[in-house]
């Protein structure tokens, strides 16, 4: 589980910082009153959001952990020079914008609980850091690159036929999201539908079975796990959900490769893909959003904000020429 990572993670950091405290003096032994750190305050800080944000902030620390040289520095000691320092080392390393945007964030979320716990004085050194997200490339496939991309060849009951059924099922199902999909049960498969709960926001789906998505279903029918799907493990820990994403990534690319596509396919391509061709086939914002689980439709517009269209300018043309065509007058 993520907790025994956590855990894991703390023992190493400890075993640093005391190597570096005078504990012992004579025969007494007196115990020191640490100031917090980022990896002490971890496991409490975690226990209060879910798997996914916990191992956001778990990658956070650790990588807060590397720019400090592998030292564990006190959070009353830090300030906004040291978090420009640390933007600027992740950038150096190839992080993208985004990624450092979550690393701030998930640093700031822990530095925040410590300081409302008034265990150190809030100096806000997260003010001025990038924390927003930067517009990324188009993830959605046109019919065409979807077609392509169906029709090439895998290697037959291998993994990258499991890869395409994961695919094509989760554009089928409405976009469900790569960690709803495997985490799925045979037991919320009954009465021609599908029953979940977003992990993500808790909004229920159901999804009505059609021919795709039934055989699909069929050809796992025969498995021995309570999952759906064989891609995790009997527990569905968080360590081997993190292990079947980087798998499916990883065929997902190769299947790109071979198919001649140029977009990028990731777990979330599938769902950007529904998202879009629902829309360009006038299905409307409130559905989509419902169908994808959103809890606002302004996190929908994100998945279709970059399809190229001209519905606006061909509805208005639409009631113009609907109306009757009054004469002009002549100026005088």
């Amino acid at each position: 589980m993520i907790l025994k990572v956590l855990f894991s993670f703390i023992r190493k950091a400890k075993k640093a910082q005391s190597s570096t405290a005078g504990t012992v003096r004579g025969r007494t032994h007196q115990k020191q009153h640490l100031p917090p750190t980022f990896s002490s305050v971890l496991p409490s800080a975690s226990r209060s959001v879910g798997p996914s944000t916990a191992a956001n902030y778990l990658t956070a620390v650790r990588s807060f952990v590397r720019f400090c040289g592998g030292s564990d520095v006190p959070l009353s000691g830090i300030d906004r020079l040291t978090v420009a320092r640390y933007e600027r080392w992740l950038h150096s390393r190839g992080v993208c914008p985004n990624t450092s945007s979550c690393y701030i964030r998930s640093l700031r979320a822990i530095y925040n609980k410590v300081a409302e716990a008034r265990r150190i004085r809030n100096r806000h050194p997260f003010d001025g850091a990038f924390t927003g997200n930067v517009r990324t490339a188009k993830r959605s496939l046109t019919r065409a690159e979807l077609t392509k991309l169906l029709q090439t060849d895998a290697d037959a009951g291998g993994a990258a036929d499991l890869a395409r059924d994961l695919f094509l099922f989760s554009f089928c199902a409405m976009g469900m999201p790569f960690a709803d999909m495997v985490h799925l049960r045979r037991r919320q498969v009954r009465d021609g539908t599908i029953t979940y709960c977003r992990r993500k926001t808790r909004r229920p789906v159901s999804v009505r079975i059609e021919s795709n998505l039934r055989a699909i279903i069929n050809r796992y029918a025969g498995g021995t796990s309570d999952y759906l799907f064989p891609v995790l493990s009997k527990d569905g820990n968080m360590r081997s959900y993190s292990s079947a994403l980087g798998w499916y990534n990883r065929q997902l690319k190769r299947l790109a490769s071979r198919a001649g596509i140029g977009t990028p396919l990731t777990s979330y391509t599938a769902r950007h893909t529904w998202a879009s061709l629902a829309y360009a086939a006038n299905v409307s914002l409130p559905v989509i959003s419902k169908a994808l689980g959103h809890t606002s439709t302004q996190t929908t517009l994100v998945y279709i904000g970059e399809i190229n269209d001209n519905r606006v300018a061909d509805a208005n043309k639409k009631l113009l020429d609907s109306l009757i065509t009054l004469p002009l007058r002549k100026r005088c």
